[in-house]
């Protein structure tokens, strides 16, 4: 069940609900000499601990099922509800324990008298509700404000060690040395070399600013990756995408699939003798899988250890399902969740 740190809220809380029922409800009992002081204080402290200690388990309860601002609209219909049925039970124990202490007069209790104590108890225990979902709903566009801060952090992060590494001398001296070997051996594909090369850096550009991208998108993007890959490693290396156009629409954190290709080449084997097969496919209507066969390089690869780090990181900050890692000793495979748009649209609210 949801925890509350709530001690200052509710010590000052009930200590203002019981000035405004002794000065409102019972300060004239007391000044007219019907009720004693020390009577009247007791049976207040108790009444506005009931109340207080019941709407807050309301809370709690509501907050465990609906968690966040997603589940404001759901929580707070069902935090009215409980808040109902909570002020009939407490409004009515209210007036027969007053009656019980001689607060009313067997002769003046009525219906009225019931639905009274019922519309009060309602009042205080909305005004306590208020209070916490105030502070909470606070607290949540808070959360929410640093989690965005950090997303746009790891994002460029990201961006900017996938640049570093299609920048790097290394990438550059592959690229150019199959461009010159192409240029001469075959000038069409040397144009579309550059083509997909080209391709490459605006979609790094272009995909800067944003959380999510399109599937569509980033499959585009990766056929003009592995395009360069293939001229480089040539039979050494295939990729197989077998999706439906269905999920095409949906979405995911910018590079991710480049991240995890990049991540398949480098750590290993690739040759026409032991090609490295990728394969991108749908595990199901929301999850995507990149998967390798596995043949791991003897020699250690240089590395950050960033790149899965980076979108593991991006799926929590999402509020996402966390990525799966499974490793045989003949496959490697990762399976990443797919947001639709309808899901993200109604988050952003």
């Amino acid at each position: 069940m949801e925890k509350l740190h709530d001690t200052r809220l509710r010590i000052a809380g009930m200590l203002i609900q019981n000035l405004i029922l002794f000065l409102f409800f019972y300060l004239q009992r007391i000044t007219q000499g019907q009720e004693s002081v020390v009577k009247v204080l007791l049976w207040q402290l108790l009444f506005t601990w009931v109340m207080w200690e019941g709407t807050r388990m309301a809370i709690r309860v509501t907050r465990s099922k609906f968690k966040g601002l997603k589940g404001l609209k759901p929580r707070l219909l069902w935090l009215a509800a409980a808040l109902v049925i909570l002020s009939v039970v407490v409004g009515s124990w209210h007036v027969w324990i007053e009656s019980q202490l001689g607060f009313w007069n067997p002769a003046d209790l009525n219906l009225y008298s019931y639905l009274y104590s019922i519309g009060m108890t309602l009042f205080f225990c909305q005004l306590i509700a208020i209070a916490y979902e105030s502070a909470y709903y606070l607290e949540q566009w808070k959360e929410s404000l640093r989690l965005t801060e950090e997303l746009k952090k790891r994002n460029l992060q990201s961006q900017l060690e996938s640049l570093k590494n299609q920048v790097s001398p290394h990438f550059l001296f592959n690229s150019l040395n199959s461009l010159s070997g192409l240029i001469e051996e075959d000038p069409k594909r040397a144009l579309r070399f550059v083509d997909e090369l080209s391709h490459i850096y605006r979609y790094l550009l272009q995909s800067n600013e944003k959380e999510l991208i399109s599937l569509e998108q980033e499959l585009a993007f990766i056929e003009a990756y592995f395009y360069l890959l293939q001229t480089r490693f040539e039979k050494g290396v295939s990729l197989e995408i077998d999706l439906s156009p269905d999920l095409k629409a949906f979405l995911l954190p910018p590079l991710t699939l480049q991240i995890l290709v990049e991540n398949a080449v480098k750590h290993n084997i690739i040759s026409e003798a032991s090609p490295l097969r990728i394969s991108i496919y749908a595990q199901d209507a929301s999850h995507l899988v990149v998967e390798n066969n596995l043949q791991k390089r003897k020699a250690t690869v240089p590395s950050n250890k960033m790149g899965l780090v980076n979108v593991a990181a991006k799926y929590h900050l999402l509020n996402q399902s966390e990525i799966s890692i499974q490793e045989t000793d003949a496959v490697f495979r990762i399976q990443i969740p797919l947001i639709s748009p309808r899901q993200y649209a109604y988050s952003h609210r």
